[in-house]
């Protein structure tokens, strides 16, 4: 392992995406570690292709170096809608947006994700609807869209929305970071394990990976008690109070009379998010507690197309990631200007 590090997998290979099969397991390992493992063409189409050929095997998803997977190429995104090109973006979501479908949809076997780091967007959507989602001390999850003038997209909001309390409602506004214990305390991963146990938990999945079973073998000899240091289990009862709420100024005029750090803290997030696209994921996440998936992730579809059109997008890309000066200049830049109409416009009929 010398020369990689700490809390890290070792690239298998300069592939972007390598596979090993092994028994009773279909090993994939996202292997972009430069750009965090973020999603290429290639890599959203060699998932496919593993579920399509796994013949009944358990499917393991990893990242090489510090990530699991920090999401999809944005900047390649934002440059091409910069280059008057939206149909390359448009064209990704709906590539994307199906491999996440297909993953839901996968019941012949275990689809196992090891979230060995960043989890973030994208990353979420190839992992967080397969079976079994195993955390370790490395994981840091976040849908962390509202940052860069976008909505949490990849089907994720089907799943917040499930979480209990407001748990859900709060990632989804904020695009905060959590870890693994927070993670399986809202019920988004299943198990810890510890990056040095990952081996042993690979070789049982090797050995019992083609049975239904397999996944409970290598947990029951691997697993550890989830370290107790997540923040949300220790403001749960503040987050369901303020963000019950189902107008984002309600939910900032709840923080603040709460009062504390947390709480102000959480009010200047929201705040600093970009308006219109916190309204959208309020929206979002509201209306996904009475659908199925095949509906959320229709109306990903129907809101990234629009999004394309919306300047924040590309404007939060710009702050974060290629001027990189954190700044963002939204449009509208506050809350309060924010046209209700039109967020209720671009959340309706997905089909539309």
């Amino acid at each position: 392992m010398t020369g990689v590090p700490e809390h890290s997998l070792q690239p298998l290979s300069d592939e972007d995406l390598v596979l090993e099969e092994e028994g009773g397991l279909v090993h994939v390992r996202l292997n972009r570690p430069a750009q965090l493992n973020a999603l290429s063409d290639g890599m959203l189409a060699g998932i496919g292709q593993a579920i399509d050929t796994a013949e009944g095997r358990t499917i393991l998803l990893d990242g090489a170096g510090r990530a699991f997977c920090a999401g999809g190429d944005i900047k390649a995104q934002a440059l091409a809608i910069r280059a008057g090109r939206p149909e390359i973006p448009a064209d990704y979501f709906r590539r994307e947006y199906g491999l996440n479908a297909k993953i839901h949809a996968y019941k012949r076997a275990p689809f196992v994700s090891y979230l060995n780091g960043i989890v973030m967007g994208g990353g979420y959507g190839v992992s967080g609807h397969g079976s079994h989602l195993v955390a370790c001390e490395a994981t840091r999850f976040a849908m962390p869209e509202v940052k860069i003038g976008f909505f949490p997209d990849v089907g994720a909001v089907f799943n917040l929305a499930r979480v209990p309390g407001e748990l859900g409602t709060y990632m989804a506004l904020t695009g905060n970071s959590v870890g693994a214990a927070d993670m399986i305390h809202i019920g988004l991963a299943h198990a810890y394990v510890p990056m040095d146990d990952f081996p042993r938990f690979r070789a049982v999945l090797v050995c019992e990976g083609a049975a239904r079973e397999g996944v409970a073998a290598a947990l029951d000899q691997t697993a550890q008690p989830v370290p107790d240091d997540g923040i949300l289990r220790r403001h749960e009862e503040m987050i369901a109070r303020c963000f019950a709420h189902d107008r984002v100024e309600a939910i900032v005029d709840a923080l603040r009379s709460e009062g504390g750090d947390f709480a102000i803290e959480t009010a200047m997030d929201i705040e600093a998010r970009a308006p219109f696209a916190v309204k959208i994921a309020l929206g979002h996440i509201r209306k996904a507690r009475g659908e199925t998936f095949e509906t959320v992730i229709a109306r990903d579809l129907a809101l990234a197309l629009r999004f394309l059109t919306v300047p924040d997008f590309a404007e939060g890309v710009r702050a974060a990631v290629i001027d990189k000066d954190r700044a963002p200049r939204w449009s509208p830049a506050r809350l309060d200007q924010v046209d209700d109409k039109l967020v209720a416009l671009y959340l309706g009929n997905p089909e539309s």
